[in-house]
């Protein structure tokens, strides 16, 4: 039981860290994908 507590309790902070690791992460590349994109379409 808390094998299973401790494992649930490690994929919810693992989620969490990749979920804040990707929204900021998200910040800086909205603004390299509208460039790449706008070079593209050129």
């Amino acid at each position: 039981m808390r094998r299973t507590l401790l494992t649930l309790l490690g994929a919810v902070a693992a989620f969490g860290v990749l979920t804040a690791s990707y929204a900021t992460a998200e910040l800086p590349t909205d603004g390299t994908t509208t460039s790449i994109a706008s070079s593209a379409g050129n």
